[in-house]
Order: structure tokens, then sequence, then C-alpha cells
């Protein structure tokens, strides 16, 4: 199980934390896409409580949520 940074990469450029978290991708756009609240699927996909900063933990939700977008827009051609 990969250890989660605490934001996403940014970057045009298909990382190795790309690959290890594609499975966490995918969930998180399912739990978007099936209108899931953030910190309800939180716990699930990171493996941790969202805490007393649930400002911080938002920020790293989001991170990963909107990588998770670049990587269906663009990012998979990398992949091929």
């Amino acid at each position: 199980m990969p250890i989660f940074r605490d934001l996403a990469p940014t970057g045009e450029t298909l990382t190795d934390y790309d690959r290890r978290c594609f499975k966490l991708y995918i969930m998180l756009i399912d739990a978007d896409d099936a209108g899931v609240l953030w910190d309800d699927s939180y716990p699930h996909l990171f493996k941790e409580h969202v805490g007393a900063d649930r400002q911080w933990a938002e920020r790293r939700h989001k991170s990963h949520l909107d990588r998770a977008r670049w990587m269906i827009a663009a990012g998979y051609r990398q992949l091929l």
C-alpha cells in the first residue's frame, strides 16, 4: 500500500507516485462522481481520519482528486 504524500504531484509528467496511486485516483473520481463528500471518503481512501486540521485534509484530498482528473484528461497518454 502506498504512503500518500501531503500533496499530489502537479507537473505535466507522469511520476512513479502517480503509478503507485492509480487505484486511489480511480476511487477518488468514483467517489466524487457519485457525490460522496470529501470528508466522508477521506478516511476510507487515505486510511486515516480527517483529524483536527480539516483544511489540511481537504487540501490533500483536493490535490489528489485534481491529479486524478489530470490523469484521465492527459496523463494516461504517458502510460501508452
